[in-house]
């Protein structure tokens, strides 16, 4: 069936048609308006992302450059301390290469006399000495209460013991051996 169309009808159906053409037109409009403004929100956004991704990326990187820097400063101390020390040891073993030489030396057996002397000082009159081949002299007294020891080595070792935070301090400067 073919449905008529009244006559004078086409102006209402023309009419139809213009406000369904605004409509579409305003409608493009709105959807084109909606887009530009999404795109707008998701490039603020992006930005905003961006911005805040390079904020945390550049602290990431400070602390991590805080991070090797603090490794690279704790291995330079550890290298000046390892050096500090290998210098003391150096020093105090020529120490000892110079008693070794004392012992055996021309002049070793005034040296031996005078620990001997001290010794026997130490633990009074009457008192036997004994010399070791180490250059070590025991004194001990006649009721053998008393006891005393000399020896350049032990010399040494107190010396080493009492000297070392000077030596520290002449070779390395301040007063804590720290440079």
């Amino acid at each position: 069936m073919n449905p008529r169309i009244a006559p004078g009808s086409g102006a209402f159906i023309g009419a139809i048609e213009g406000n369904a053409d605004i409509e579409r037109a305003r409608l493009l409009a709105d959807a084109e308006s909606r887009v530009s403004r999404i795109d707008a929100e998701a490039e603020a956004e992006c930005n905003r992302m961006k911005t805040e991704g390079m904020a945390r990326l550049e602290h990431e990187l400070a602390a991590e450059q805080q991070r090797l820097l603090g490794e690279a400063r704790m291995r330079a101390r550890a290298a000046g301390l390892a050096s500090r020390r290998s210098l003391l040891a150096e020093a105090f073993q020529r120490a000892e290469a110079e008693i070794s030489r004392l012992k055996t030396g021309p002049g070793g057996a005034a040296v031996l006399s005078a620990l001997a002397e001290e010794a026997r000082a130490a633990v009074g009159e009457p008192c036997t000495v004994e010399v070791s081949a180490d250059g070590r002299v025991t004194a001990t007294s006649a009721d053998g209460r008393r006891r005393g020891e000399n020896s350049l080595d032990g010399r040494l070792l107190r010396a080493q013991t009492a000297a070392e935070p000077e030596v520290a301090r002449r070779l390395f400067g301040g007063t804590n051996g720290k440079t």
